[in-house]
């Protein structure tokens, strides 16, 4: 009888550890992808607007709600009125974008700005 499949399993074992949803390889650090999106990058994953900018948005053509601006890349977003008027605009803090889909400032690795794909 071949114990090798046997050898294998206990061999893999010993080498890779699960360790609280992170694999662990002895003398090494474990892995976190999410970690590498909340370190500081230079330049940062996301915009870092300080004011709402001038863009080509409009609310022609749209009802009325709030609509994320793909030119400020989500960060800013629009008010459109019943007369396909621009009401007023806003600026999410900075680390968010405007998730159209549940109306609110989500962590920008959350929202997939100007793609036609709604949910995550």
């Amino acid at each position: 009888m071949d114990n090798t499949p046997t050898s294998f399993i206990i061999l893999f074992s010993s080498i890779v550890i699960v360790y609280g949803g992170h694999y662990i390889i002895p003398g090494s650090l474990p892995y976190d992808g999410y970690h590498n999106l909340h370190v500081p990058h230079d330049p940062p994953l996301y915009p870092t607007l300080t004011h709402i900018p001038h863009t080509s948005f409009s609310c022609a053509e749209k009802e009325y709600g709030y609509y994320a601006d793909v030119e400020a890349a989500c960060q800013a977003y629009h008010l459109c009125d019943h007369h396909q008027r621009t009401i007023a605009s806003f600026l999410c803090t900075n680390g968010t974008l405007f998730n159209e889909q549940f109306q609110v400032c989500d962590q920008f690795y959350n929202v997939r700005c100007g793609s036609p794909y709604i949910d995550l």
